[in-house]
């Protein structure tokens, strides 16, 4: 019997995070926040990132549509991590919450990236939550990490 392993944890400026890093090393990608001006880096490790989804609700806001459209999946996180840093205004806001789940081993890549949009389309895109998931694998280590935001995103 296989051993499911998950690690939840809310990525919080009052820990000292910053949400445009963090994905930025999720996406094994640079990436700039905006209202910081500052620029973070992490494309060492780019042959672990296997695949790569930001999945919208059906109701999600007209600005995130169009942020996301003609960009690549990182380009798109990028966008909304820097939006939820802009109205986050408290030194100390949870600007995310992240799961960090293991795969079957014994699921090709293609059925385990399935099971992933399965489990995102029912327990959280169908709930009108915004997911920005990867899947990385290191030596033979393959696990997601799925951020999510903790507020509704509206037109405002």
């Amino acid at each position: 019997m296989a051993i499911m392993f998950v690690r939840a944890q809310v990525i919080s400026r009052g820990a000292g995070r910053n949400i445009v890093a963090a994905a930025a090393y999720r996406h094994r990608t640079r990436m700039m926040d905006e209202q910081a001006g500052t620029s973070f880096s992490y494309r060492d490790g780019a042959s672990e990132l296997v695949h790569e989804e930001l999945a919208l609700p059906d109701q999600a806001p007209a600005w995130l549509r169009a942020a996301n459209e003609g960009r690549s999946v990182a380009r798109a996180s990028e966008a909304l991590w820097n939006a939820v840093e802009t109205f986050e205004k408290r030194a100390d806001a949870r600007l995310a919450r992240e799961l960090i789940i293991a795969l079957p081993e014994e699921l090709s890549r293609a059925e385990n990236v399935a099971l992933v949009r399965d489990f995102v389309r029912d327990n959280l895109t169908a709930k009108g939550m915004i997911a920005d998931w990867v899947y990385h694998d290191k030596d033979g280590n393959p696990h997601i990490h799925l951020m999510t935001t903790l507020r509704p995103l509206t037109e405002e």
